[in-house]
């Protein structure tokens, strides 16, 4: 399985990271420009099915969420080519108590040559980007 790891650290109070984080969650489209749009399929406790739309397919995503322990997991759902999982974490930056480390790893396997080289080089953009909207996002609700 292949995977990478991305972090950033974030001036915001938690609870407003938090808040930006649960905002991907319901429109990823407004936090990274490779997706086109997306859709809540179903809502669930601590979670939601949706489908998102980028322009090399549409994936369905199962989103869970743990507040208590600053926790998101995106996990792909019925891909006929690959599975896989982007987990974001928010732990504390023991370097400056003000600010927050926001961490995305995303792990994958593919039986498709095509699908796998597509990701191996997308996925560094795909991941920093959707990071650093949210960062901007929470610092500057700050401002």
């Amino acid at each position: 399985m292949a995977s990478e790891h991305f972090r950033c650290s974030v001036k915001a109070p938690f609870d407003r990271l938090w808040q930006t984080l649960m905002d991907e969650v319901e429109h990823p489209e407004r936090f990274n420009k490779g997706i086109l749009k997306s859709k809540i399929l179903e809502r669930f406790n601590n979670g939601v099915l949706r489908t998102v739309s980028v322009p090399d397919a549409d994936v369905r995503e199962r989103v869970t969420y743990r507040y208590e322990n600053g926790e998101i997991a995106s996990q792909l759902v019925g891909h006929p080519d690959l599975v896989g999982v982007i987990e974001k974490k928010v732990s504390p930056n023991v370097a400056d108590p003000e600010s927050w480390i926001l961490e995305s790893a995303i792990e994958w396997e593919s039986i498709s040559p095509r699908v796998d080289h597509m990701i191996r080089r997308n996925i560094e953009r795909f991941v920093t980007q959707s990071l650093e909207n949210v960062k901007k996002t929470a610092e500057q609700a700050e401002a």
